[in-house]
């Protein structure tokens, strides 16, 4: 069975100006770029998958979109638009280190309604700890720069933290970089082991009531100074809760088409979009074909998809029978399945375990505590 795609990933080129202890993706130096003409080959295409939502967001990813320049946008979103079916609405966004945005940029966010998500880990000891320049040097003035300057010409956006052991253990700055920059959507990224990242800070020897602790203070923080942040994890328990189902929560990782990656050469791939570009355990590559040469049927067909959603429904069912919190989760995120487990066929991860089920405790105890 094929979801509904709301949400498309489009890497227009693997390239990034900066250089993550922790990025999962592994060709950060190749500037292949896709052509206009490939954007136009694809959009015709995906315009025509009896999959696709009359509204569509597609985030343009999966290296530093922004490296392209605003008059790359501009022709493309335009190209897009031409042939786009009056029926259908889409929604261009960008998740950016924020270090080149400019007022021109700004100009184009404005123009087109463009969503922005700025990847910034907080507070300047911490972010730059880990997000660095090609030559070592921190990016946080220039991101802050960037926050600025999407401030002054009244741009929304979204920040999204990866929270390390050092940011865990530092709730207060954390919440005071929020608050210092009146900076109220948050999505944190627990640090993860995932594509080329193989070793996380929380992997070994870490308490995950460190997670329960800082979401804790973090509230505390919220109420005491009456500065509420909008915390993407804490909203997704949140409505789980409040649709809860013994079934679990729709959950689009898992889902064949409800999410499509689509790589710089045209490779596609679904359920997780962390899968693009890898291999693992028996599949060679994750994609299910490639969008200048194959019909949605052939994708639909593909072998690499039926195997892989074989193994990820068995996996979805272990979770159901094994884990308390399945209700809340879905059956995770296959992704982290075959990079911690090795396997689509397996249960608990270190993702599930501090992004779910901690965050999920904090949320419920919260929740209890409030009770008369």
């Amino acid at each position: 069975m094929c979801g509904i795609t709301s949400l498309i990933i489009l890497q227009p080129t693997p390239f990034c100006n900066i250089n993550c202890s922790y990025c999962y993706l592994p060709h950060r130096q190749d500037r292949t770029t896709l052509t206009f003409e490939q954007i136009e080959q694809i959009f015709q295409k995906l315009f025509g998958f009896p999959t696709i939502s009359n509204q569509v967001t597609v985030v343009w990813h999966a290296g530093e979109p922004l490296v392209l320049g605003a008059n790359y946008y501009e022709t493309a979103f335009a190209r897009i638009r031409a042939r786009c079916p009056s029926t259908l609405k889409i929604q261009h966004s960008f998740q950016t280190n924020g270090m080149l945005i400019s007022d021109e940029w700004c100009d184009l966010f404005q123009r087109w309604d463009v969503g922005i998500g700025v990847s910034i880990d907080g507070p300047k000891h911490i972010n730059d700890a880990a997000r660095k320049t090609r030559s070592g040097r921190g990016t946080y003035d220039k991101v802050v720069a960037g926050i600025k300057r999407l401030q002054t010409r009244n741009i929304p956006f979204h920040v999204i933290s990866v929270l390390t052991k050092s940011a865990l253990l530092e709730p207060e700055a954390m919440f005071c970089f929020y608050r210092e920059f009146d900076i109220r959507n948050v999505g944190f990224n627990i640090e993860e082991v995932e594509g080329i990242n193989q070793v996380s800070s929380l992997s070994h020897d870490f308490d995950e009531q460190t997670i329960v602790l800082f979401f804790t203070r973090f509230r505390d923080l919220m109420i005491e100074h009456q500065f509420p942040i909008e915390v993407r994890e804490l909203e997704e328990v949140l409505l789980s809760i409040k649709f809860c189902d013994k079934k679990g929560p729709t959950n689009n990782l898992v889902i064949p088409f409800g999410i499509i990656t689509i790589g710089v050469d045209g490779e596609v791939y679904t359920f997780s979009p962390e899968l693009a570009g890898y291999s693992a355990g028996e599949y060679g590559s994750f994609s299910i074909g490639n969008i200048f040469a194959n019909s949605f049927e052939e994708l639909k067909s593909s072998a690499v998809l039926k195997s892989m959603m074989a193994q990820i429904n068995q996996g979805i069912e272990l979770c159901r029978a094994e884990c308390r919190y399945f209700a809340l989760c879905g059956g995770g995120a296959p992704s982290n399945k075959a990079f911690e487990n090795g396997t689509f066929v397996s249960t608990e991860t270190l993702h599930c375990r501090l992004t779910k089920k901690r965050v999920a405790d904090f949320v419920l105890a919260t929740i209890e505590s409030m009770q008369p």
